[in-house]
């Protein structure tokens, strides 16, 4: 038997790393690189290092522009001159927005805010927004290129055993002996797992959430309750009255929602509904004619023909179960033609829906006080035997007033396109094979790419092979009172607890399990569940259904221990980056071009480099220098206030002159 772990760890190898497409985001937005968490935590580290190279490079294109925007005018006043001149050393000499931001201000302080703002023009205000702006805008930047990693969600690997696993049938299609013990291990394995799946996952499932609920990429599916809805079966047979069934129907579950990775993921949708009513159960006992009102040791009850002979099959429930002190609780899904089936329960026509009856006995069990709840029925009191006297007159206990209790539940489902607001008719879960041209027509794939229509018929073949899994029927799956919720409160044979509506609080949490057993069912196609053992059971898909074979490798789940990431907000980070670098050059090549080195721009950006700036210092230094020394040595020797002058400096190089 699996263990509950097995389901959850399973897929965690089968995980495709590499680029593929997204459909649920289209084929552009939607392409994804998927890596190991040890691969995508280095590149998301180099990409925001390299964010922080391209703000550099970005910085260093507008100051430049922004420095011949700052040259200053002839008609300019001395005071805003040299503020002209300050701000473009500071922009030529600060490599980052943030250090060019910090030495303007600076530069404001020193002149006077005052002043600025009286006498300088609105380039000012605009150059410190701008500068700040560009500093706050890549910092975000950085950020944001965490904002490519669109999580946990992957895509599965074409592994050799993806496919859906069954034991091995005989030349007639039947399982052998061998065969029914592997299927009712692998129903009753798949069962559990989907049971611990829903208390743990889904809403009100009322566990403490131990399991990891992050593996679909949908946690739950969403349903609806309808209460007091007309009987859909004979009439008379609803109890309490033609007016108590109860409808459970989910929403449109998208092929999104079930991780099937296609180009109508968001498109196509199933519903799936239970229609359930508690039947009374006389009418389906089978009395023997000699003695209709004999007390018997059993009784027989019938809810469909046997297929070989087509006599009714009887079904046989001891009378004298009322020494057990626990529920008896067995189901039945009848897949039969409607003549077969008990005609108060009888479909409509074959392809309307199939019949899932559950049925309850617990005549052993004593409840502490009255319940009203139709499918439980607890009204009678139990007379105890007190000849010793060791009972106390106020202990009271109930019993269940029926001997068996049935509910009958209607099976279908439904295929729908958002395309044309159309959905096909509700139908049986085994009764998918006859889906006509017609409803594929009503998906609005008339005159689609052949391709697509061709794949998307494997994905609603694929659907119609599940579905028969997720009857009411498999959540009960031969567990007998624990698949019940109201055994919760069940101790030492006594009901402690039991809600209003019980059967209702029933049925929904089997619905439930049906619909996780769908996410599970889908899911464990992308490869053999690790509790099959491949010796006993063979793929379906390589010996009846081949084509679904290239179904593999297009279902989408969680993994922990990879991360997805977007192809698009990936490129667009390389392109915008290397454009930045590129474009810096600017600076680099202007200078050194025939055409361009005489440009004001150009001479005006070498002019205030800082190198040239401290050799044109150190130039002046040395030129006073060298005046002092000559007036010095002239006044030594000839007794005069003589000076001599320097050379005229025409060979200079004009970017070392200040102009």
């Amino acid at each position: 038997m699996a263990s509950n772990q097995d389901t959850i760890s399973s897929g965690t190898n089968a995980v495709h790393t590499g680029f593929w497409i997204d459909w649920d985001r289209g084929k552009i937005l939607g392409a994804t690189l998927t890596l190991r968490d040890s691969h995508a935590a280095p590149l998301l580290a180099a990409l925001a290092t390299l964010v922080a190279i391209a703000s550099n490079r970005s910085w260093h294109i507008c100051r430049i522009f922004w420095h011949s925007f700052l040259r200053a005018k002839d008609d300019h006043e001395e005071v805003v001159k040299e503020h002209r001149r300050r701000q473009q050393v500071i922009l030529r000499n600060s490599e980052t927005a943030g250090g060019a931001t910090w030495n303007l201000f600076d530069e404001w302080f020193d002149f006077g805010v005052t002043k600025v703002l009286r006498e300088c023009s609105p380039k000012d205000i605009v150059l410190g927004i701008f500068a700040t702006g560009h500093w706050i805008l890549f910092i975000a930047l950085g950020v944001i290129v965490s904002q490519i990693v669109l999580g946990k969600v992957v895509v599965s690997k074409a592994l050799p055993t993806c496919g859906q696993w069954y034991p091995a049938t005989t030349v007639g299609g039947t399982f052998t002996q061998e065969g029914n013990r592997v299927y009712s291990e692998l129903l009753l394995n798949q069962t559990l797992n989907v049971d611990s799946y829903v208390r743990s996952c889904y809403p009100r499932g009322g566990s403490q959430g131990i399991l990891d609920c992050n593996k679909f990429v949908t946690r739950s599916l969403s349903y609806q309750v309808q209460h007091d809805r007309p009987c859909p079966f004979n009439s008379t047979a609803c109890m309490p009255d033609a007016r108590s069934t109860v409808i459970l129907e989910s929403g449109n579950i998208t092929l999104s929602n079930l991780g099937l990775n296609s180009k109508y993921s968001k498109e196509i949708s199933i519903q799936r509904r239970s229609t359930c009513a508690v039947l009374d159960a006389d009418i389906f006992r089978i009395r023997q004619a000699s003695s209709p009102n004999a007390s018997l040791d059993y009784l027989k009850y019938s809810f469909w023909k046997e297929k070989e002979t087509g006599k009714n099959a009887e079904l046989i429930f001891k009378s004298n179960n009322q020494f057990s002190d626990d529920y008896k609780l067995v189901s039945f899904f009848l897949v039969y033609n409607p003549e077969d089936i008990a005609l108060p329960i009888r479909p409509k026509t074959f392809t309307s829906n199939e019949v899932t009856i559950i049925l309850l006995q617990g005549l052993g069990v004593s409840f502490l006080q009255q319940q009203d709840d139709p499918w439980f029925s607890v009204h009678t009191r139990i007379e105890y035997n007190n000849d010793t006297g060791t009972i106390q007159p106020n202990y009271v206990r109930y019993r269940m007033d029926n001997f068996l209790n049935v509910i009958s539940c209607m099976e279908q489902f439904r295929f729908c396109s958002s395309i044309t607001s159309r959905c096909t008719e509700f139908q049986g879960l085994t009764r998918g094979e006859t889906l006509k041209t017609a409803d594929y027509v009503a998906f609005g794939l008339k005159g689609a790419n052949a391709t697509d229509e061709t794949d998307l018929r494997r994905i609603i073949i694929l659907l119609q092979l599940v579905m028969p899994e997720t009857a009411l029927h498999r959540s009960i799956q031969g567990r007998g009172g624990a698949a019940m919720q109201a055994t919760r409160y069940l101790n030492d044979g006594e009901q402690l607890q039991l809600a209003t509506n019980q059967w209702k609080i029933e049925l929904e949490s089997w619905f439930r399990m049906s619909l996780a057993r769908l996410q599970l069912e889908i899911f464990n196609t992308i490869e053999r569940p690790q509790n099959v053992d491949q010796s006993r059971a063979v793929n379906i898909w390589k010996t009846n259904y081949e084509p679904l074979l290239t179904l593999c490798g297009r279902i989408k789940f969680r993994s922990p221990s990879h991360t997805s990431l977007s192809t698009f907000g990936l490129i667009m980070i390389l392109v915008f980056s290397g454009v930045l670098m590129l474009g810096s050059l600017v600076g680099i090549v202007l200078p050194t071009t025939r055409w361009t080195r005489r440009w004001k721009t150009v001479i005006g950006w070498k002019r205030d480099e800082v190198l040239v700036l401290l050799e044109k210092t150190q130039y002046n230094n040395s030129l006073e220098v060298q005046e002092a020394n000559v007036e010095y040595s002239v006044v030594a020797r000839n007794g005069k206030n003589q000076q001599i002058r320097p050379l005229e400096n025409d060979h200079l190089d004009p970017f070392l002159i200040v102009q």
